[in-house]
């Protein structure tokens, strides 16, 4: 087994749901596709108003996530069953911006897990594989965000140990010159 290679270990395996994680290949392109769009989906399902992908990032999603793993300061990881099929990911990026601190940090996208493979453990997985890759390259921080219409997910990640620390607001410049004073 690979260092990328992680078996669940957080809870027992029954033989019908037992998954491991490791790092995506180039061959789990089609599911990593088939899983971002499943997020976005699920996203826009819970508010319209949420940010689409482009079509033209959507069209070529597997293009832009086989240059995301090229890059060593990246990974994508899969929970994948005992058959190799993917029923998760999670891509995690080290960022390091002169103006921040800390720098670098770890910022967590496009994680997911498919519904019939929720509540056994695959986004904690998922989440102790990136934060064990990012622990061996000495980042300190690592963030996410999540949609506050999208009541699992935060209860999810704060279950994983993510505190809340900014509320982004959105609008658009119409709905703020139309206010009345």
């Amino acid at each position: 087994m690979t260092n990328d290679q992680v078996p669940m270990t957080n809870q027992t395996p029954r033989p019908d749901s037992a998954f491991t994680i490791r790092r995506a290949e180039p061959y789990d392109l089609p599911d990593l596709k088939r899983m971002r769009v499943a997020l976005q989906d699920l996203l826009v399902g819970k508010d319209p108003r949420v940010w689409r992908l482009s079509q033209e990032l959507t069209d070529t999603l597997d293009q832009f996530y086989a240059r995301i793993m090229e890059k060593d300061e990246n990974r994508i990881f899969v929970a994948v069953t005992p058959e190799d099929r993917p029923v998760g990911m999670l891509m995690v990026r080290i960022l390091d911006n002169p103006n921040m601190d800390p720098r670098p940090f770890g910022r967590i996208d496009d994680a997911w897990v498919d519904p019939n493979w929720r509540e056994q453990g695959a986004m904690r997985s998922l989440t102790r594989a990136a934060a064990e890759f990012l622990a061996g390259r000495n980042v300190p921080m690592m963030m996410l965000d999540w949609a506050n219409n999208n009541p699992p997910s935060g209860t999810c990640w704060q279950k994983l140990g993510f505190e809340p620390l900014m509320t982004m607001g959105f609008t658009s410049p119409n709905d703020i010159l139309s206010r009345k004073e």
